[in-house]
């Protein structure tokens, strides 16, 4: 129920917003105070929304809620309507000590509005929608990816099961696969191939179709020109080009060519003290996707660059293991990127150095 008192003007409440995909839980601390002045659940209907606002008339508005598969979409029309909107990463979001045994969705919408006290360092970049509908490409392909490499993967399952290894496609030619459509094999397992093989199938010309629609995203004038610049690597490609400007959009909001490294998960943890220095596995923050296509550009870069052959064989003689050796190579692409983006130059190894 809503207390009379927030309905003065000028007051500051701080709102926090557990998402859920059919509602959401709402917690209004008066910011004054720290009084609870609302607990609730609205729906995702607009109209429900601007019945609620109304209740806070010439009140400044602060929401928060956490980043999820539900999206940007409230943010963007509690920005619309005047709300100072955030979106935090849920791991930025504190932990009491007891939300391992009390989890509720009022409690989290409690702990979300009182991050208006004490917020986190950064707050999610909520994209436009333009952006969101160009980067849902690149995210649909990586589906797309992922499957393919799951039907190859259930294909060869399937022939190690009934003794079948020599039949094993390698590498997943045309004419690989057309051998296994003429192999001999028991009625069931043939069933059984051809519908894996008729799903790989599809997902390729799928993957096709994708491939052309990302470049010539490349090609329009928004894209074209960073898009050709970073192409001026060795090995980059249009589709790893196009991750990189799609998953990151602005490159110049990062400080510093380190910065935007840390932020894809490309920056070793690190645990130190004193004298001691230890330094373990990369961090795997941020997107999931730019990070595989920077790993894999990395490998077509030193087999091109000279260059980035011998730092790579550098990096793998120190004791390091060449797919730990590849990771250190993809995160110099990466900040070879970031320098070329901003600065507007044409590459040259030393920003990879």
């Amino acid at each position: 129920m809503l207390k009379t008192q927030v309905l003065a003007q000028d007051r500051g409440i701080a709102l926090g917003l557990d998402v859920d995909a059919r509602s959401v839980a709402v917690a209004a601390l008066d910011v004054a105070n720290g009084e609870i002045v609302f607990q609730g659940r609205l729906s995702h209907d607009e109209a429900d929304w601007q019945r609620f606002l109304q209740h806070f008339p010439d009140c400044r508005l602060w929401a928060c809620y956490e980043a999820g598969y539900t999206g940007f979409h409230l943010c963007r029309m509690l920005k619309a309507t005047g709300v100072d909107c955030h979106v935090v990463a849920p791991s930025q979001v504190p932990k009491s000590p007891n939300s391992s045994q009390q989890k509720t969705d009022r409690r989290d919408a409690l702990m979300l509005a009182q991050l208006y006290f004490h917020p986190p360092r950064t707050f999610v970049r909520v994209p436009t929608e333009q952006e969101e509908q160009d980067r849902q490409l690149l995210r649909t392909r990586e589906q797309v990816v992922r499957d393919h490499t799951r039907t190859q993967n259930r294909i060869k399952a399937l022939l190690a099961f009934h003794h079948r290894e020599a039949l094993k496609p390698h590498p997943w030619t045309v004419a690989e696969k057309d051998a296994l459509r003429k192999a001999s094999l028991p009625a069931a397992v043939r069933a059984a191939l051809d519908v894996h093989l008729d799903t790989l199938e599809r997902l390729e010309i799928q993957l096709r179709g994708l491939n052309r629609q990302l470049v010539a995203l490349s090609r329009e004038d928004r894209f074209h020109d960073r898009c050709a610049l970073l192409r001026e690597i060795p090995g980059v490609g249009p589709l790893t080009a196009m991750a990189f400007l799609l998953e990151v959009f602005r490159p110049e909001d990062f400080p510093t060519a380190e910065a935007l490294a840390c932020h894809v998960g490309l920056t070793c943890c690190e645990w130190s003290s004193g004298r001691a220095r230890h330094q373990g596995h990369i961090t795997h923050w941020g997107s999931p996707i730019l990070r595989r296509m920077l790993v894999e550009a990395a490998w077509s870069w030193v087999r091109k660059d000279e260059q980035a052959k011998a730092r790579f064989a550098q990096i793998s003689q120190n004791g390091k293991r060449k797919k730990t050796a590849i990771v250190g190579m993809a995160r110099r692409l990466a900040i070879a990127f970031w320098a070329m983006t901003v600065k507007g130059e044409p590459f040259a190894y030393r920003f990879a150095a």
